[in-house]
């Protein structure tokens, strides 16, 4: 006996994360209000944004970030021009066997 299942998608959704990841080019100090500045980021590091702080970035703003002893506050000309960028797409959906009612359901 051969049986046949039809799938049929009642439900989809999308959800799209972009990261940007960028490399320092010139040192990001952290300033915790004593008048000393402590090297937050290196030359070479990598940093990861997500996309609203990298648009903010591009388009000249300067981005403060906080951290637990101050803030650190950095432009895109702290980094180099070439950024690597991941899409990760998540897609979630709900699906139907196609059962069949039998007698036994019914009851």
């Amino acid at each position: 006996m051969i049986f046949s299942l039809s799938l049929s998608i009642i439900k989809r959704e999308n959800m799209t994360h972009k990261e940007f990841r960028l490399t320092v080019k010139n040192e990001i100090l952290e300033d915790a209000g004593y008048d000393r500045k402590a090297v937050q980021y290196r030359v070479g590091d990598i940093v990861t944004l997500d996309e609203a702080t990298f648009d903010r970035l591009q388009s000249g703003s300067f981005v403060q970030q906080y951290t637990r002893e101050g803030a650190i506050v950095f432009d895109k000309y702290d980094f180099e021009n070439e950024v690597a960028v991941t899409t990760i797409t998540v897609e979630y959906s709900v699906r139907k066997l196609g059962q069949r009612k039998t007698k036994q359901q019914e009851q």
